[in-house]
């Protein structure tokens, strides 16, 4: 059945089609190492380094190939695939609620590592980008 008169059903060419989506999400961590005491901990952590952390807003940019395929089914199966990345680290403190950060400082850099083990998207989506933004002057970006 040919279905060209719908643009929805038409085949497109063969593009590489991108979809970029972004994620907000808020979370606690602390910067310290263990093995170094509380005076050195402030001198390297500077005002990063508190007691109990601190916390942003995070914003994270994903930049997914799709291919040739058609963006709706595609933006379902990644959804299904990224909200629940999302959820596991939004309203937690990194250094206590989320295993991986037990022994691995969550700098904005290892949390961008983190999420990129995170999300692990069904073929034929790629992965191609993962920026995250701790705040609009500071981000991490991960070419993949």
């Amino acid at each position: 059945m040919d279905n060209g008169s719908d643009p929805r059903c038409r085949r497109r060419n063969k593009h590489q089609m991108m979809i970029v989506l972004t994620y907000e999400f808020s979370s606690a961590h602390l910067y310290h190492q263990k093995t170094w005491s509380t005076q050195k901990n402030k001198e390297v952590f500077g005002k990063c380094y508190t007691e109990h952390g601190h916390g942003h807003n995070y914003k994270l940019q994903l930049e997914i190939e799709i291919g040739d395929a058609y963006p709706e089914p595609a933006l379902a199966a990644i959804q299904k695939t990224v909200k629940p990345v999302i959820s596991k680290i939004d309203h937690t403190h990194l250094n206590f609620d989320v295993p991986y950060f037990k022994d691995i400082i969550p700098t904005t850099e290892n949390i961008s590592l983190y999420l990129k083990d995170q999300v692990v998207l069904p073929a034929p989506y790629q992965l191609k980008l993962l920026r995250l933004f701790e705040m609009d002057s500071i981000f991490v970006e991960l070419t993949i």
